[in-house]
């Protein structure tokens, strides 16, 4: 029995085998930077505030946490608040034309004005008196060049923060000044 050799599958099978030579080399050459695995996996644990009211490391906190730091605030060039949290998974950022509100997990009402997040500076609750909004566009009290790094609690806090808390706390907490107290 005569075997017959289709021409595009041997010319399929070639092509693959040149496109991952290629790709391989590519990956040889890549530099991966100062962080390779050995540092990520034996780097410092962050700790965080904003999921107990004290200090804890991130992987003791009974909550899902994100945090941004000034660096990567820096690298990414978000100027406001709301560059900050649309970047996260799970945000998403609308604007009226005058103001811009967050939402989270498919829960944006219109008119609703950001009221189920609580909004915390160095934990001092910053949500506005009236309508209990956070303002997270360019009336955001703090400026970004002085953000240390943003803590994003998910989820409802309403047993440590009270009731506008329900999708969860963003704590931002600023640059510590030489000679201040702290928070």
């Amino acid at each position: 029995m005569k075997k017959h050799h289709n021409p595009l599958s041997t010319l399929c099978i070639l092509s693959i085998l040149l496109w991952s030579d290629s790709t391989i080399a590519q990956a040889d050459d890549f530099d991966f930077g100062e962080e390779d695995g050995e540092e990520i996996l034996f780097q410092d644990i962050a700790s965080v505030y904003s999921a107990s009211k004290y200090d804890q490391k991130v992987t003791e906190a009974p909550a899902r946490i994100s945090i941004v730091t000034a660096k990567e605030i820096q690298r990414y060039g978000h100027r406001t608040l709301a560059d900050i949290l649309n970047s996260l998974p799970g945000f998403y950022i609308t604007n009226d034309r005058n103001y811009d509100y967050t939402g989270a997990r498919g829960f944006s009402l219109t008119g609703d004005y950001s009221t189920k997040f609580l909004q915390l500076v160095d934990g001092h609750r910053m949500n506005d008196n009236i309508y209990d909004s956070m303002y997270i566009d360019r009336g955001f009290v703090l400026d970004v060049d002085f953000i240390d790094r943003v803590e994003v609690v998910r989820g409802p806090s309403s047993s440590l923060y009270g009731s506008s808390a329900f999708f969860g706390v963003v704590n931002v907490i600023s640059k510590k000044r030489k000679g201040s107290a702290g928070f």
